[in-house]
């Protein structure tokens, strides 16, 4: 049995200028200033050791983590798949099927996101890889890989934050991270006690 262990970091998108007041296409609606501070934070706290970094299409993501990519020296890769959105299969999640819509859609979506998290795992076998998604993909995705891997999910990170998921031989581990928790020693990380 290998030791190895491989870390994915999946991160929501930084703070981003809310919908109300954006009036261009939603894939196309920035980051705010705060979550341009972030994405800088983020980079100097959390790109050491990067291998990989994957986003969302959404101008927001691809901001989250291209500072954090150059930092790593590492280009930004962009997958559909981690795109925002329960709603495929249109057949299902409409008509007949409607009532339990928003499920079927975000069963949809986990599973998308769950095959882009297993892609990159093994292409960064036994290293780490940044994945920057969408808040409502993320959780989806979160209570899967708890479900299957019988493992509590992770405490919730505010934006600026991320879920480091480390896949190792005895299982799955999950924790909410914060950078004012890596530059605070006496914070530590999040862990299922914090509030």
């Amino acid at each position: 049995m290998s030791d190895e262990v491989t870390v994915i970091d999946l991160l929501p998108h930084c703070s981003s200028t809310p919908r109300g007041e954006w009036a261009g296409a939603n894939d196309e609606r920035p980051l705010s200033e705060k979550g341009l501070r972030e994405a800088e934070v983020l980079a100097a706290v959390a790109a050491e050791g990067v291998r990989g970094v994957y986003t969302s299409s959404a101008l927001r993501c691809r901001q989250s983590v291209g500072p954090l990519a150059a930092a790593a020296g590492v280009p930004v890769t962009v997958d559909e798949r981690l795109r925002e959105g329960f709603d495929e299969p249109a057949d299902w999640v409409g008509g007949v099927f409607a009532p339990i819509g928003q499920a079927l859609g975000g069963a949809w979506t986990a599973a998308r996101g769950v095959a882009v998290l297993g892609e990159v795992a093994a292409r960064h076998r036994g290293g780490r890889a940044v994945v920057c998604s969408h808040g409502d993909l993320i959780p989806v995705v979160l209570a899967h890989l708890a479900s299957t891997h019988s493992c509590s999910p992770p405490t919730i990170v505010d934006r600026g934050g991320w879920f480091r998921l480390t896949f190792a031989s005895d299982g799955l581990s999950m924790v909410g991270l914060h950078p004012s928790r890596m530059t605070d020693p006496s914070c530590g990380a999040y862990d299922s006690g914090d509030e």
